[in-house]
């Protein structure tokens, strides 16, 4: 996390074993690659001790897994000023421990780029990860690149890249060329160097302003389909939405770093791992993200246009709303904070309330995403979210993580139409954290155990009973109460009249990049077991619009209109065509809209959605 030039500055001046001004002078070479490796040298800081550690994170803020970059060191070598190799052990399981560490001068040592991992267990999800392609691209979270002398991470660093001509790199902080094949990049100390990635990449970018902030795009495709003038207009309008929600965006300059991934070329993998997959990271000024381009941009956009949102949101939370779990990262034996129901859970909530706001996405969308949340809420089985975050490593809590994406959403949801509800509409989650946020800032971190209570102060006594029931406790919410007060209906269960071809199951084939028609017994269009989706209604299947072409016409079909698809059937192609049946339908976790809400309620249903209700 940032931190303040103050605090580096007290820090130079009173730690003991070096003098101030020192600093890690790296040198990796993007050149010369050999065996799928970069070459990465160290002119290290003076020190007085017999022996130190020398770090690569095992985790790192932003993400809740194990990652150990160590295991993508290679050749570690530790020399004193007169080239002299010194002893050199494992501290631990990835980490070195460097004997006669008073005669340390330099190290090196090869990376190994991490997207290569077979193992799904122990992958790092590409936008936490690193990348090697010589000659193409450079992937360099410098988590996996750069590592640091313990209890010395504060001191200043200067990276000199040595990179080919033809690739420019692009990063929040300023990477100055010194010639054609020289990049210098430096940072005060190494909490915002890791904050900070780098894409090297062919020249590939664009920029636009929003208010009085920059935001820059840069990209790399695979496929050299899409340029950053494209990415631009399908990030622009998260952009607009996004100052509406803040007033102003509370930061002056921000990059989108975009790799464009042909799925085709993903490495497959054996077992699944938390983490694994497309997705994006977050950074202070900055988010990087890995995304497939295989069904083109404006296919893709709403996806894009998901994840920028709920990146580009955490510059609320965890970056300017965090504890001093955050703001001073153990990156080697981390201490959590017990608060990813906000960290990730309110700003999952928020990505899709801020694109409802601008009117991004309809009222009907955003509700659909809610109840796909609830759905997938309930594959979890009871627990504390306070308990769960705190622990979030331990490998029972490892796989509840995933909840705060659903649950965490669900429950920030309820909690902001409580608050509205209780304020008559004068207050809201929004401007409880952005408060919260204003007091704090991004270098003053809050105590863990104090955020509920600050919360309750800026609120009413019924949220706290809310976060003991819910959220340190196990409990969880009755939906339908908390709808109610928006002029929503929840139902458990609910029979709903529909247009019915029968039972039709798909699955997708991850080798095949295909959906395969599974055996799920008599339809109207005489689907068998094993045929391939192709179109429906003349629309391309893919995995970016498969649930909405399913929900529309399989699964929830309002129209008794016929609907064309067109199979695959071993070699051949074939267009089935089927007109539906009057069918009811039992729903779970459905919402709709109250036929006359009271007036307090379309009054709530405003302040909660910005836009007037309708039924």
């Amino acid at each position: 996390m940032k931190h303040t030039l103050t605090a580096i500055i007290i820090y130079l001046v009173f730690a003991s074993g070096f003098s101030f001004g020192q600093q890690y002078s790296y040198t990796a070479d993007l050149i010369n690659i050999a065996d799928d490796r970069v070459k990465v040298t160290c002119i290290v800081p003076r020190q007085t001790n017999k022996k130190i550690d020398f770090i690569f994170p095992n985790l790192i803020p932003g993400s809740y897994a194990y990652k150990e970059y160590g295991r993508y060191i290679e050749d570690f070598v530790a020399y004193d000023e007169n080239g002299k190799k010194l002893k050199v052990k494992k501290a631990d399981k990835y980490n070195f421990s460097i004997q006669n560490a008073d005669r340390l001068f330099k190290v090196e040592y090869y990376v190994n780029d991490s997207w290569e991992e077979k193992n799904g267990k122990h992958f790092i999800f590409q936008p936490g990860g690193t990348n090697i392609e010589a000659g193409k691209n450079f992937v360099i979270n410098q988590y996996g690149f750069f590592g640091y002398m313990e209890g010395m991470k504060n001191l200043p660093f200067e990276i000199t890249f040595l990179k080919p001509e033809n690739l420019t790199g692009y990063s929040y902080l300023e990477v100055k060329p010194k010639d054609k094949t020289t990049d210098i990049l430096n940072a005060p100390g190494y909490d915002i160097l890791v904050d900070n990635p780098v894409l090297y990449c062919a020249k590939n970018e664009s920029e636009f302003k929003i208010g009085k902030s920059t935001i820059d795009i840069c990209v790399y495709s695979e496929t050299g389909k899409v340029d950053a003038s494209l990415m631009a207009e399908v990030v622009k309008p998260v952009g607009y939405a996004l100052e509406n929600f803040f007033g102003t965006l509370p930061v002056d300059h921000y990059l989108f770093m975009f790799y464009l991934a042909d799925p085709a070329n993903v490495p497959e993998r054996k077992g699944k791992g938390l983490g694994s997959g497309f997705g994006a990271l977050e950074h202070n000024h900055c988010s990087f993200y890995f995304m497939p381009e295989h069904a083109g941009l404006e296919s893709n956009k709403k996806n894009f246009q998901d994840v920028c949102s709920h990146e580009f949101l955490h510059i609320l939370t965890p970056l300017n709303l965090h504890s001093h779990e955050i703001e001073d990262f153990n990156f080697r034996v981390p201490v959590m904070s017990q608060h990813l129901w906000m960290y990730e859970g309110a700003t999952e909530y928020f990505s899709q309330l801020v694109l409802m706001h601008d009117s991004l996405i309809a009222v009907k969308d955003f509700m659909k995403e809610m109840r796909s949340k609830m759905n997938r809420s309930a594959e979890f089985d009871q627990f504390s979210m306070t308990d769960m975050s705190k622990n979030v490593v331990e490998p029972e809590n490892q796989k509840r993580y995933l909840s705060v994406y659903s649950r965490g959403a669900l429950l920030a949801m309820m909690l902001d139409i409580l608050i509205i509800d209780r304020s008559d509409g004068n207050n809201s989650l929004h401007q409880v954290m952005m408060k919260l946020a204003e007091k704090y800032g991004d270098a003053k971190p809050f105590n863990d155990n104090d955020l509920i209570n600050e919360i309750v102060d800026l609120t009413y006594p019924e949220v706290k009973n809310f976060f003991d029931r819910y959220i340190t406790g196990k409990g969880t919410p009755d939906y339908a109460t908390y709808f109610n007060l928006i002029g929503y209906d929840y139902h458990i269960d609910y029979p709903k009249e529909i247009y019915y071809f029968g039972p039709i199951g798909m699955a997708y084939n991850e080798q095949k990049k295909e959906f395969r028609f599974l055996k799920s017994g008599e339809n109207l269009f005489g689907i068998k077991e094993g045929d391939v989706l192709l179109t429906v209604n003349y629309q391309d299947a893919d995995i970016d619009n498969i649930d909405q072409l399913y929900g529309k016409y399989f699964s929830e079909n309002e129209s008794p209109d016929p609907v064309f698809i067109e199979i695959r059937r071993g070699a051949d192609k074939l267009t089935l065509k089927a007109s539906p049946q009057r069918a009811t339908k039992h729903i779970g976790n459905y919402i709709k809209p109250m036929d006359k809400p009271e007036p307090k309620a379309l009054k709530n249903f405003k302040k909660f959605s910005g836009v007037e209700f309708s039924n």
